[in-house]
C-alpha cells in the first residue's frame, strides 16, 4: 500500500490519537460515578461495581465481534456506525429508570465503544515501518489518557450534572468525534475477502498457531487486570471516612495519567529492542506498588494514591505496549484479527480486575484491594517468565 510507504503525518497521527481517547473513555465515565449511581439506586459499594464490569464484558465481546471486520470492511465506515451505536447506548444509559435496565445499557455501551481498536491496527498499518513503535506508542497514549482522564473529567462533572448529565455529554462528544473520523481517517484496502464465519474462525487459527501471542494475550490480560482492581474500587473506598473525598475530588486522581502520557512515545521507541524487559518491569512496579498500598491505604495520605495510581498506570502501560507490539507484528495481513484476540483477553482480564477489586475493596478496605491487585501482577511476572521459556 502506497500509504504504507509513505506514512502517517504528525497531524493525522495526533488526530486518531485524540479520537482513540474519547471513544473508550465511554468505557471508564462509570467508574468515578460509582458511588453517585450506588446512591441512586440503593445499591451497596460491593453491587455497584457489577456496572464497571458489565461496560467491560460488553467490551470485550464487541471486540471479539465487530474489530475482526477491520480486516473485511472500510475501517472508516465500520468505526462511524461504531460511534453511532455507542452515542445511543449513552442515551439510554443517562435514561435508565432501574438499576437493571442500567446493567443492560452498560453491556451496550462497552459492546460499541471499539472504535479506537479499530483504528489502533489501522494506524499500525499505515504507518511507515520506522514510525510502527512511536505510532502504536501514540495510540496507546491516547488510549490510556482515555481511560484515565475520563475518570477525572466524569467525576467533576457527574458533581455538577448528575452521572445523568454526565452520560449525555458523552453522547455528544461522540458527535464530535464522528465528524474528526469523517475528516481525518485514512480510507483503507481489506486485506482480506473471508466471510464472517470464517473470520471468526481465524481467531482460533491464530491463536492455536502463534504461542507469542497466547502469551501476549494472558499477560496483558493480567497487568490490565491489577490497574482496573485499583480503578474499580478506589471511588467507593475514597468516599470513606478515612478520606472523604467527593467523586470530583476521586476523578481528579485519574490526572495520574499525564506522566504515562508524556512516557508513551519513548517507551514505544524501546519496545523494538527492548520488549521482554519493559514487560517484566512493568509487572514488577505493578506488584511493588501493590504492596506499598496494602501497609499504607488506610493512613489517608493522598499524595500516596496519587502516587499509586501514576505507578500503576506506568506498569501496565509499559507492558501493554510491550505484549502488544509483539503480538500485532506476527501477521500484518490479519493485523485486525490479531488486536482482536489479544484485546478480548486484555478487557476479560479488566473486567475480573474489576470484579475483585469491588468485592475485596468492600469486604477487606484498602488492605483487600493491595492483595488482589498484587495477585494480579504477581501471576503476571510469572506469566512472562513462563512465556519467555516456551518462546
Amino acid at each position: 500500500m502506497q500509504a504504507a510507504k509513505a506514512g502517517l503525518s504528525p497531524t493525522t497521527i495526533f488526530t486518531l490519537a485524540i479520537c482513540c481517547g474519547l471513544s473508550v473513555a465511554t468505557v471508564y465515565y462509570n467508574q468515578a460515578m460509582l458511588p453517585l449511581i450506588g446512591q441512586s439506586f440503593g445499591i451497596s459499594a460491593v453491587h455497584v461495581g457489577q456496572i464497571a464490569m458489565l461496560t467491560q464484558i460488553g467490551y470485550a465481546f464487541g471486540l471479539l465481534l465487530f474489530v475482526p471486520l477491520g480486516d473485511r470492511l472500510q475501517r472508516k465506515t465500520l468505526i462511524l456506525v461504531m460511534l453511532a451505536f455507542n452515542a445511543l447506548s449513552l442515551v439510554a444509559s443517562a435514561l435508565a429508570p432501574s438499576f437493571v435496565l442500567l446493567l443492560v445499557a452498560s453491556a451496550a455501551l462497552g459492546l460499541s465503544a471499539i472504535s479506537a481498536q479499530i483504528i489502533i491496527p489501522a494506524a499500525t498499518v499505515l504507518a511507515a515501518p520506522a514510525q510502527r513503535g512511536q505510532v502504536l506508542g501514540m495510540m496507546v497514549s491516547g488510549l490510556s489518557a482515555g481511560g484515565l482522564l475520563a475518570r477525572a473529567l466524569s467525576g467533576v462533572v457527574s458533581t455538577w450534572l448528575g452521572w445523568r448529565g454526565m452520560y449525555l455529554l458523552a453522547a455528544g462528544l461522540n458527535l464530535l468525534l464522528a465528524l474528526a473520523i469523517f475528516a481525518r481517517m485514512p480510507t483503507s484496502v481489506p486485506s482480506s475477502q473471508q466471510r464472517y464465519l470464517a473470520l471468526m474462525r481465524s481467531l482460533w487459527d491464530l491463536l492455536r498457531q502463534y504461542s507469542t501471542l497466547r502469551w501476549s494475550a494472558l499477560i496483558g490480560a493480567l497487568t490490565f487486570g491489577a490497574l482496573n482492581v485499583f480503578w474499580g474500587a478506589m471511588a467507593s473506598l475514597l468516599a470513606q471516612p478515612t478520606y472523604g473525598y467527593s467523586s470530583a475530588q476521586a476523578g481528579l486522581f485519574g490526572l495520574s495519567a499525564v506522566f504515562g502520557i508524556l512516557c508513551s512515545a519513548y517507551l514505544g521507541r524501546l519496545t523494538a529492542r527492548h520488549g521482554m524487559r519493559l514487560s517484566y518491569t512493568g509487572a514488577l512496579v505493578l506488584l511493588i506498588t501493590y504492596a506499598g498500598l496494602y501497609f499504607a491505604g488506610e493512613l489517608g495520605w493522598w499524595w500516596l494514591i496519587l502516587l499509586v495510581a501514576s505507578s500503576i498506570d506506568l506498569g501496565n502501560r509499559a507492558n501493554q505496549l510491550a505484549s502488544q507490539t509483539r503480538a500485532l507484528a506476527l501477521a500484518p495481513e490479519a493485523v485486525s484479527r490479531l488486536n482482536t484476540v489479544f484485546m478480548v483477553a486484555y478487557f476479560c482480564g479488566g473486567a475480573l480486575g474489576s470484579m475483585l477489586g469491588s468485592a475485596a475493596a468492600g469486604h477487606y478496605g484498602w488492605q483487600g484491594l493491595g492483595l488482589a491487585g498484587g495477585s494480579f501482577a504477581l501471576v503476571a511476572l510469572l506469566a512472562i517468565f513462563a512465556g519467555r521459556k516456551v518462546r
